[in-house]
């Protein structure tokens, strides 16, 4: 029975990293997507939720910077996932917007969150100066 449950083990680990990836993958494709999105033309109708332009033009840096961290191939704390898995998925929080010509929130929100899940990544590696954001812009 032992054999059997070391198999049984070593098959969810390697699901759950993949599951993992995936995600990571995911939430990196939805941030950038959002940084895109600034720039297109304003699409009226439909069910997705408008992102708040506002907010994501500027934390554009942060964004990208926050996606490049998902790609990496090094481990990500749990809370951190979290907070990345709310940030996109959630359609009433500071990434999106319900109106196309004001925001919900602050000004800054969608900065401080993202600053907030970085720093649960690594509070050493979270940029401090605006350059250092500009240089993970593709």
């Amino acid at each position: 029975m032992g054999v059997a449950s070391g198999r049984i083990g070593e098959l969810v680990a390697r699901l759950a990293r993949r599951h993992e990836r995936r995600s990571r993958e995911h939430f990196a494709e939805a941030l950038e997507r959002a940084v895109t999105e600034v720039d297109s033309p304003l699409r009226r109708g439909g069910a997705a939720v408008p992102v708040d332009r506002a907010a994501v033009a500027e934390a554009a840096p942060l964004l990208i910077h926050l996606a490049a961290r998902l790609r990496a191939p090094d481990s990500l704390p749990t809370e951190a996932m979290r907070l990345s898995r709310l940030l996109v998925s959630d359609g009433a929080g500071p990434l999106y917007g319900r109106s196309a010509h004001r925001s919900e929130f602050p000004p800054g929100t969608l900065s401080r969150c993202v600053r907030e899940t970085l720093a649960v990544c690594d509070p050493r590696a979270l940029p401090r100066e605006p350059a250092e954001l500009v240089e993970h812009l593709p």
